[in-house]
């Protein structure tokens, strides 16, 4: 599994990289708060909407915690064969701790 730092994140979206932000949980936990320019599929969706999925930019998937990205990690990296997928350590959660605590995670 490979890691990013919500502050890594941060860093490559404020310099306008190209990637692709994925949260991987429920619809409605997306419209409650989710990253700027994240993309909300589900991780019960993975398979039937994977040609949503950038295969030539990065790709970070998060969660609440960073724990469920996990499988949708080796799904994209085995099953997708997609090789520049990243998981955002601690998840939204981490994200909103360390960055933006006007997020209604808490």
């Amino acid at each position: 599994m490979r890691y990013l730092t919500p502050a890594e994140l941060k860093a490559m979206i404020d310099k306008g990289e190209p990637m692709q932000v994925i949260d991987t949980r429920d619809p409605i936990k997306f419209e409650e708060c989710h990253i700027p320019g994240a993309i909300n599929i589900p991780q019960i969706d993975l398979p039937e909407k994977a040609d949503m999925i950038s295969r030539q930019d990065p790709v970070i998937l998060y969660c609440l915690y960073g724990v469920k990205s996990e499988a949708p990690f080796l799904y994209l990296r085995e099953k997708l064969k997609i090789k520049n997928v990243w998981i955002l350590e601690g998840g939204i959660y981490q994200w909103a701790n360390d960055l933006d605590q006007s997020l209604p995670i808490f």
